[in-house]
């Protein structure tokens, strides 16, 4: 029988709470805070498990309330989720622009009505469906101008920034918090004969 010196903390690893992401997605949907309007999806539940996993895999939680610690996390979930998993969609979404989607420009319209048989009011904001003359401009951006703009768009820190949220639930200086103790089972002869 070998001895082994493993670090013990006062508290379980994440990975003691979860160590598959089964169990993490289905405490997620079964908290108090998987609720319609602020949830993130099966899918992300499960990569944020994978994340999570990645930089906090090994770390001591920070309560020794594993359910408390749970509902820590649940609640980053419910704060910032949602959005983390909009601004990917976003991402997905700016990455996936064509040539030609990367070079459009905007369009401006100008009508002018001359003598119109209906007197619009001042403080109408709708449109008059009489006119008389109409001006467009539309903008066409250059490759350099186009690229400069997409490149300002595309962020590689999304998610890091929600990651980053989670420190909360870890430990900060992860060494031992109580001395420890060795016992032995093997009884020492205290009389040598004496």
């Amino acid at each position: 029988m070998s001895n082994q010196m493993l670090p013990q903390y006062t508290t379980k690893l994440f990975t003691g709470v979860w160590d598959e992401m089964s169990d993490f997605v289905s405490d997620y949907k079964s908290s108090g805070l998987y609720v319609t309007n602020n949830k993130i999806s099966d899918s992300s539940a499960g990569t944020l498990y994978y994340l999570l996993y990645a930089r906090y895999g090994n770390s001591p939680i920070a309560n020794r309330d594993v359910n408390q610690f749970k509902y820590k996390v649940f609640s980053i979930i419910f704060q910032y989720g949602p959005k983390w998993e909009k601004d990917l969609a976003i991402q997905t979404a700016i990455r996936g622009l064509t040539e030609d989607e990367i070079r459009l420009g905007s369009k401006a319209i100008y009508n002018q009505a001359l003598n119109p048989q209906t007197e619009p009011s001042t403080a109408a904001l709708s449109e008059i469906s009489y006119i008389n003359q109409q001006n467009t401009t539309n903008y066409k951006k250059s490759p350099l101008e186009g690229y400069a703009m997409l490149e300002g768009l595309l962020r590689d820190d999304i998610t890091k920034i929600f990651i980053d949220k989670f420190n909360i639930c870890f430990k900060k200086f992860v060494n031992n918090e109580l001395p420890l103790i060795y016992v032995s089972d093997a009884e020492e002869d205290e009389d040598d004969g004496d």
